[in-house]
């Protein structure tokens, strides 16, 4: 490969990155936040932020090492992450979280909440679009 071509491949991986782009579910560099719609359904599937993705640097001090994003008023788990021994931020399955939700009667209905699971800190706080209701 000429050299041309890994300064355009560069630059398209770094524009991906920048706009949150991702290949994996869940992990993005440098995400602002948001509800992201699984592909061919009418809900909401994850939540990406710095708080569960992997930045750019790969400095992770300060960042939770699990965390999962859950529904307001009923505390249903429905996105979780972990990070793995490299930093790297990781989508699990939902049965592999052991952490109980102690739902706070003051959040927001309507809202996802990503809590870290070893401080129990809310991290970030969303509303979930009309339209797209949590996925089951």
């Amino acid at each position: 490969m000429n050299s041309n071509n890994i300064l355009v491949m560069t630059a398209v991986v770094a524009m991906l990155a920048l706009t949150g782009c991702s290949a994996q579910a869940n992990v993005s560099a440098d995400a602002v936040g948001g509800i992201t719609s699984r592909s061919g359904e009418n809900c909401s599937g994850g939540f990406e932020s710095i708080w569960n993705s992997t930045p750019v640097d790969g400095d992770v001090s300060g960042l939770p090492q699990e965390t999962v994003t859950v529904v307001s008023e009923t505390g249903r788990i429905f996105d979780a992450m972990r990070r793995g021994s490299d930093g790297t931020a990781e989508a699990v399955a939902l049965e592999s979280v052991d952490y109980k939700v102690n739902v706070d009667p003051s959040w927001p209905k309507n809202h996802a909440v990503m809590i870290d699971t070893a401080t129990d800190k809310v991290l970030e706080i969303i509303e979930i679009p009309a339209d797209a209701p949590v996925c089951d």
